[in-house]
């Protein structure tokens, strides 16, 4: 599990450091830089998920358009700094660890270099931490507990966690990135029929949901989608059912049954406020060997009714809670403009996001002693307290 997150010099994130907690929502103006947050995740996913396949550093680095893009604007600084730390689990053990990296680069010519790049984790609570990569001069090299160099990497312009090495004690932190996930539903993508094929996730806008839901149904994972099924049903009270339908040209389309209607209603004709539940449903319903580590999803509350959203929230917190003492939960990290949405919130899970002089600033209300006393008296709900911008740090 992540537990803090800290960058230098990456978009609007001159300099934030961001305490992580199981659930995180991010709140605050348009242009303040939440997507910006939630795009230094999808970054680090991206570097270290290497071609072909995936994109690796400089893949990642083009996809933004270079490294003079992606590079704060606002003054003369040349380097990217990222650092995150967390815990691992292993044999009802937690290893608390910490990644760091700092790239180097000409914003005029686009190139770049990695000139630091550490994996340190604790393994014993009465030992120091262990560094897990060496640098010597452009070369780092993955080394296991005992400093025994097991890979080098002569590469400046690549991540270590773009290696897979399976005998590398580092291995876990390229393993729990490669399950991040990121969403911004579009339900117009999610009308098309799909390949009849294995799906091990939902894809980033829910154009493979009729797939994602047919492997759901199978006899392995027919309890998740009897969940969401179920909770559809129980929200939507003028649906009766909800099935895959396989065709002819080997594809699978979603459909659902309606009270009082003779036949099924198809994919193309079931509403985007459906359709985007369903997906949502289906991730907080995923079983465990199917759920990210981490989950970043883009306004929660686009497409769906306030009701849609309170039962969303209600059974969000439901499954988190019955993952713990089984399994570690999914971490989640959204942003919203719904004072409904925060209202269904905790204080300790907002994260306030705005800008001073170009810069995002991202605090935790929860810090304020008098911000709580409010809100326990009843003097003011949360959503109201957020968007009435009493949460501003700037000119305080």
């Amino acid at each position: 599990m992540l537990t803090k997150i800290r960058v230098k010099n990456f978009r609007s994130l001159k300099d934030v450091t961001l305490e992580l907690g199981q659930r995180n929502v991010l709140v605050g103006a348009n242009m303040a830089g939440k997507s910006n947050v939630m795009d230094l995740f999808k970054f680090i996913s991206d570097m270290t998920s290497p071609p072909p396949g995936g994109m690796g550093l400089a893949s990642a680095f083009f996809a933004r358009g270079g490294f003079s893009e992606v590079l704060w604007k606002g003054g003369d600084e040349r380097v990217i700094e990222l650092s995150l730390s967390g815990t691992t689990s292993e044999h009802d053990h937690e290893w608390p660890w910490n990644y760091d990296v700092a790239i180097q680069g000409d914003a005029r010519y686009d190139n770049f270099r990695i000139t630091s790049e550490r994996l340190t984790i604790q393994w014993r609570a009465d030992v120091p931490p262990v560094d897990l990569v060496e640098n010597v001069g452009n070369e780092r090299h993955l080394c296991d507990f005992q400093h025994q160099k097991l890979l080098s990497i002569p590469d400046s312009g690549r991540s270590m966690l773009e290696f897979e090495n399976p005998g590398w004690p580092g291995s876990f932190l390229r393993s729990d990135v490669a399950k991040w996930r990121f969403y911004e539903l579009v339900p117009a993508s999610m009308r098309n029929p799909n390949k009849t094929a294995a799906a091990k996730f939902l894809l980033e806008h829910g154009e493979n949901l009729s797939q994602w839901l047919s492997n759901l149904a199978l006899e392995h994972h027919s309890d998740s989608f009897a969940r969401i099924e179920q909770v559809l049903l129980d929200t939507l009270p003028q649906i009766t059912g909800l099935f895959n339908s396989p065709t002819q040209q080997s594809t699978v389309s979603l459909g659902s049954r309606e009270k009082y209607l003779n036949r099924s209603v198809t994919l193309s004709q079931m509403s985007s406020g459906e359709l985007a539940f369903i997906a949502l449903l289906s991730l907080i319903y995923a079983p465990p060997d199917r759920a990210g580590t981490l989950y970043c999803i883009e306004e929660l509350e686009n497409y769906l009714h306030p009701t849609l959203i309170d039962t969303l929230l209600e059974v969000l917190r439901q499954s988190q809670e019955e993952w713990e003492g089984k399994h570690q939960p999914p971490q989640i990290i959204l942003t919203t403009h719904s004072p409904r949405v925060v209202d269904k919130t905790k204080l300790e899970e907002i994260v306030f996001v705005e800008k001073k002089e170009g810069a995002t600033i991202c605090t935790r209300p929860s810090d304020k002693p008098q911000l709580r006393k409010l809100l326990q008296d009843d003097e003011v709900g949360l959503g109201d307290l957020v968007y009435s911008g009493a949460l501003s740090n700037v000119g305080n």
